[in-house]
């Protein structure tokens, strides 16, 4: 079967579109990674990014569509935010099947062994409305692994990480239900799916982790978030954590994610579901180390 044929959607000749957006600010490092793995998968037409006050000329000379934020108030960032993607997501569903919000740094993985990727995934699969993958924290082993090279795949240069519930993260969805709470959560029952990995690259280089950790803290400082925001940490700060994140290697077992029970990375409360679990620097510090499956290297 082509892949032409497995894109389109049951009973219509019309091809499955799915559409990707993310909100930046100054990303020169994840950005064009981003660009380039989402166009592969859903082509470069069908991407937006959301420019909130870039200066380091990150969005100039993209090949898709970028629009400004607008700003997001101070004190209510993160809501704001969250208005603004729910909004542009619904607009996106006019005419697209599905829709993906993920940050920079965050790449949503269809299982190879089982689908030829995101696309082939949403056709495929039109009973999930809202769809969420294992997170997955892919971290930077200093004793076992170099810098990045850059051009190469992260995947495969960096072979190890930490499963975190709550970055099993509903990305994908085909209701205009909006997201929540940082995009944690969605205002539409989900459950985790073992066919998806939401690979996360925070932690994939210690020199760039330092460099977005203290990016992301001017940002929230800027925004008026509080200290209680996952981005209150400094570059140094979390240098002095990093290591503590390397409690084994390079002989521990790989990420199986059928032996995971997706029913625990869920809770909902008031009409909310949202990933749930220790707080992801809890599992940095003290979860087990896993290898990133084979099958995936090479993917992003």
């Amino acid at each position: 079967m082509s892949k032409t044929m497995r894109w389109r959607r049951r009973g219509t000749a019309r091809p499955v579109r799915v559409a990707a957006l993310t909100v930046v600010r100054d990303e020169r490092a994840m950005l064009p990674r981003w660009v380039r793995y989402y166009g592969d998968q859903l082509g470069v037409e069908n991407l937006l990014v959301v420019d909130d006050c870039t200066t380091d000329g990150s969005t100039a000379d993209l090949p898709c569509r970028v629009i400004p934020s607008g700003g997001f108030p101070e004190g209510r960032f993160e809501k704001a935010r969250m208005a603004l993607v729910s909004r542009l997501g619904a607009e996106l569903l006019r005419d697209h099947d599905a829709v993906i919000f993920t940050d920079a740094d965050e790449f949503l993985l269809a299982d190879p062994d089982r689908y030829e990727g995101l696309r082939d995934f949403v056709a495929r699969r039109p009973e999930v409305r809202v769809g969420a993958g294992l997170g997955f924290n892919v971290l930077h082993h200093l004793d076992h692994e170099a810098a990045l090279v850059e051009g190469l795949p992260v995947l495969g240069q960096r072979r190890f990480g930490k499963l975190v519930g709550q970055l099993s993260k509903p990305s994908l969805k085909r209701v205009r239900a909006p997201w929540v709470k940082a995009s944690h959560g969605i205002e539409a029952a989900y459950t985790p799916l073992p066919d998806l990995l939401m690979v996360h690259l925070k932690f994939a280089d210690f020199d760039l982790t330092r460099r977005t950790t203290d990016l992301r803290n001017s940002v929230r400082v800027q925004s008026g978030l509080t200290e209680n925001s996952a981005w209150a940490m400094t570059g140094d700060s979390m240098a002095d954590e990093f290591r503590s994140f390397l409690n084994g290697g390079p002989e521990v077992p790989e990420l199986d994610p059928d032996l995971v029970d997706p029913t625990q990375l869920v809770s909902e409360r008031d009409g909310v579901w949202r990933a749930s679990g220790p707080r992801q620097m809890n599992v940095m510090r003290h979860g087990p180390l896993l290898r990133v499956p084979a099958r995936y290297h090479g993917m992003v």
